[in-house]
C-alpha cells in the first residue's frame, strides 16, 4: 500500500489515450500532489455496488480506496452505463482535485495464478459529485473530465469544494460498451474532522462470509476475535479508524488490518506481512456483545479476566 506503512514487532503488528488499452504498456504517471483523503487510512470508505456480492472480492468497490492499482473495481456484466459509485469521507473535506487510475497491474492470486490481461474497458468520461447533507444527497457536480485509458489522470476542480459524501458517475468507457473497470480513485484535499468517530463504541458482533468478527472497545484500545476463535485481534482506534494486528495460532500466521467503523458496518482490509495490497474485510454489525455466545473468543475479548 503506497499510503500505509506497517511495522511488525513480535506477535503484534502495530499499525500505526488509446482505444486499445490492452495492447500497450501502462503509462507511468506522476503521483498527485497532496493528501488522498479518500484513502482507507484517512477513514475513507466505498459502498458496495448493487451486484457486488455475486462477484469476486478483487472487483469490489472498496478496492478503490486502498491506494494501489493492483485490485480495482469492475462493473457487472450486462449492467449498462452510466454507473454510480458512492463514497464517504471521515468528515467534511475541502477537495482540490480527483485522480482516476486506469493502469492495469498483474497480480498473483491466492491460488498462485496470475491475471495477464485486464477485464473490462477503462473509465473514459466521468463526473465527481459531492454532498454535505447525506449519502442520498442532494449532490452537486464538482468536476467533469476524461480519464486516460492506461494512466492515472489528475483533474483539478474549477474551485475548491466542500463535501463529505461523494458519487463518481461513470458516463462512458474506452470501448464504448461492455464492462467498465477502474483501478484506483484518489481525492486530493484536506479533511476537517479526520479523528471524528462515526460510532461511539465499535464493540459488537459483525458478520462476514468467512465467519463472525467480535470486537470490544475499551477507550482507544480494541480487543477482537474472528472466525469462531481461529484468530485474535489487538490494536487501537482513532476516530473511526482501527489499526489492528491479527494473529492465528492454528495457522501460524500474523498480519495487520485497517478497518473503518461506519454506518453499522466495518470497511477495510487485512494484510499479511509481505502484502503490498490488502484483501477486503468488510462486515455487517449484527448486535451487541451482551448476550452473544463468546465461546473461544472470550479470552481474546477479555484478556485480563
Amino acid at each position: 500500500m503506497r499510503a500505509c506503512t506497517f511495522a511488525l514487532a513480535g506477535a503484534l503488528l502495530l499499525a500505526g489515450c488509446s482505444n486499445t488499452p490492452g495492447e500497450k504498456a501502462a503509462e507511468k504517471a506522476a503521483e498527485p500532489v497532496g493528501d488522498n483523503i479518500l484513502h482507507i487510512s484517512w477513514g475513507g470508505i466505498a459502498e458496495a455496488d448493487a451486484g457486488e456480492a455475486k462477484r469476486h472480492w478483487s472487483t469490489w468497490t472498496i478496492n478503490l480506496v486502498d491506494g494501489s492499482p493492483a485490485y480495482g473495481w469492475l462493473s457487472d456484466k450486462g449492467v449498462t452505463l452510466p454507473h454510480a459509485l458512492n463514497f464517504e469521507l471521515a468528515g467534511n473535506g475541502k477537495i482540490a482535485a480527483v485522480a482516476l487510475d486506469n493502469r492495469f497491474e498483474p497480480v498473483v492470486r491466492e491460488d498462485g495464478s496470475m491475471s495477464q490481461t485486464a477485464e473490462g474497458s477503462p473509465v473514459r468520461r466521468f463526473a465527481l459529485l459531492g454532498s454535505t447533507k447525506g449519502p442520498e444527497g442532494p449532490f452537486d457536480v464538482l468536476v467533469e473530465g476524461e480519464a486516460k485509458a492506461d494512466a492515472q489522470t489528475v483533474v483539478k476542480l474549477p474551485k475548491e469544494s466542500t463535501a463529505r459524501w461523494l458519487r463518481l458517475r461513470i458516463d462512458s468507457n474506452w470501448a464504448g460498451k461492455g464492462q467498465t473497470r477502474l483501478s484506483d480513485l484518489a481525492v486530493i484535499g484536506t479533511l476537517d474532522q479526520r479523528g471524528a468517530a462515526a460510532t461511539a463504541d465499535v464493540s459488537g458482533l459483525y458478520s462476514h462470509e468467512y465467519g463472525p468478527i467480535l470486537l470490544r472497545q475499551q477507550g482507544d484500545q480494541i480487543f477482537g476475535c474472528y472466525n469462531d476463535g481461529l484468530g485474535t485481534l489487538r490494536g487501537t482506534i482513532f476516530g473511526r479508524i482501527m489499526r489492528l494486528a491479527w494473529f492465528s495460532k492454528d495457522e501460524g500466521s500474523i498480519g495487520a488490518a485497517t478497518l473503518v467503523a461506519a454506518n453499522g458496518k466495518l470497511y477495510g482490509f487485512w494484510y499479511r506481512p509481505e502484502d503490498r495490497m490488502g484483501s477486503p474485510w468488510n462486515a455487517v454489525r449484527e448486535g451487541d456483545l451482551d448476550g452473544a455466545d463468546l465461546g473461544k473468543c472470550r479470552a481474546a475479548l477479555y484478556p485480563s479476566s
